[in-house]
């Protein structure tokens, strides 16, 4: 009881104090205007740290490549005025284009891989499987089969078909696309017809 007395008598004396006040209007603005100053700071606050973060972006670097621009100027003591100077923009390549390596010009190793040394063929056809380096500049060949004429110089695949049975001597002559030099290659092999011939019926009229 004394308690709720006490307080009765606080908002008492607060409401004959207010009462008493000559001119309420002033102080009632006065008590807003004190109340409104936490508002305040707290946006002012607010907007600090808005600017704070526009200045840390501002200050970031970019990331994006930047372009080249060359200005030509031109010619000193032209006296041409009308024509403004040309303005080249160049944009940085990504990556650099490898550049070809340049062939050696020799021949370099030179293989017959088939038909083997000695080697005994009976398929109708015979092809020559001849081994080049790519290190090496372009080559072309011409071959000679036994005491044939050699033939004209290609880089064409040789394939050679319906020989006549027996041992063969296959001569290659290989020369570069680039220096003067050539060397000739050897392989000794027997080729055995298995096409066998079909009998034919000879009919003899009376």
């Amino acid at each position: 009881m004394k308690k709720e007395n006490f307080i009765q008598k606080f908002f008492k004396k607060i409401q004959k104090w207010y009462v008493t006040l000559p001119d309420k209007k002033r102080y009632f603005e006065l008590l807003t205007a004190v109340l409104s100053v936490p508002m305040i700071l707290t946006v002012i606050l607010v907007n600090m740290s808005t600017i704070n973060k526009s200045k840390e972006l501002s200050n970031t670097t970019p990331t994006s490549t930047p372009i080249q621009v060359v200005v030509e100027n031109p010619a000193s003591g032209s006296g041409n005025t009308n024509n403004p100077p040309k303005i080249n923009i160049a944009t940085p390549t990504s990556t650099a284009t490898p550049t070809k390596t340049e062939c050696k010009k020799d021949i370099g190793e030179i293989e017959i891989l088939s038909p083997q040394e000695g080697e005994i063929i009976t398929n109708n056809d015979v092809c020559i499987n001849i081994s080049t380096d790519s290190d090496y500049c372009p080559v072309s060949w011409s071959y000679k089969l036994d005491n044939d004429s050699w033939s004209d110089y290609s880089s064409n695949n040789i394939c050679l078909y319906n020989l006549t049975a027996g041992k063969k001597t296959l001569q290659i002559k290989v020369k570069s696309s680039v220096v003067d030099k050539t060397i000739t290659l050897e392989r000794n092999f027997t080729y055995k017809n298995s096409i066998t011939p079909t009998p034919t019926t000879t009919s003899i009229n009376n």
